[in-house]
């Protein structure tokens, strides 16, 4: 019964993404697919880099560069220009940027921002009441969400930017959260149909390109079986 209602989820979700994939390239100007990274160059001189499954949509004019990420994640390496001043976009919030590196991630209805170079400012939705930006300096994150913007706090740059690399860095990380990254990066879905499973930890590093190696290690460390229903669908309990 698990198999079957798996398989039911995954030919509905199918259904609904492939909608709302082609509403999103039709606004964005550069897009991902699942499991590619996408380097790009800006016409002023900055990088962006996107990871697997993203999209953004580009905007410079003659006092301001901005790029909207709508979907996914992002690296960018920024050019410095007083003149006109970046921002990046999200859904619920903006970064607001001199010269600098950092990661923005949307995550449901967050998004992450992680800063290894300069300096940015941190804000809410123009329409959400006032409230002080929040600047980060290196090595610090913040979740910006529609209604507030999260402490800042130190993060693992290995971890943050091995996506770059081509490569996923956990440590001591649940099942549950490690199936839902190696997801991301993955044409189709691993389900955890225990969840007993859910809480076991893991650490490691995986390669983003080939998340059946993932699989494998996972069941030489844990005590689960692998059952692959199709190329697109695997059970894990």
């Amino acid at each position: 019964m698990a198999a079957v209602a798996a398989c039911l989820f995954l030919a509905a979700t199918v259904g609904v993404i492939g909608q709302d994939d082609l509403l999103l390239q039709l606004r964005s100007d550069h897009v991902s697919d699942v499991g590619e990274r996408v380097p790009l160059a800006l016409q002023d001189g900055s990088e962006i880099t996107l990871n697997t499954d993203s999209a953004i949509a580009v905007s410079f004019g003659p006092d301001r560069r901005v790029v909207r990420l709508l979907k996914g994640q992002a690296w960018f390496d920024v050019v410095q220009d007083e003149d006109r001043p970046f921002h990046v976009e999200t859904p619920v919030g903006a970064v607001h940027v001199t010269g600098t590196r950092f990661d923005v991630r949307l995550d449901g209805d967050t998004a992450l921002v992680s800063l290894t170079k300069g300096r940015v400012a941190l804000s809410t939705k123009p329409d959400v009441p006032e409230s002080p930006p929040l600047v980060l300096t290196p090595g610090l994150q913040a979740r910006v969400s529609a209604n507030e913007i999260s402490n800042a706090t130190p993060f693992d740059k290995t971890a943050v930017t091995a996506w770059l690399r081509g490569q996923l860095v956990f440590y001591d990380t649940p099942l549950i959260q490690v199936v839902t990254e190696l997801n991301r990066y993955r044409k189709g879905r691993i389900v955890v149909i225990n969840e007993e499973l859910e809480t076991l930890r893991i650490s490691g590093v995986f390669r983003t390109d080939d998340s059946e190696l993932a699989l494998s290690a996972i069941a030489g460390t844990l005590p689960l079986r692998i059952i692959r229903l199709t190329d697109y669908l695997v059970l894990l309990r």
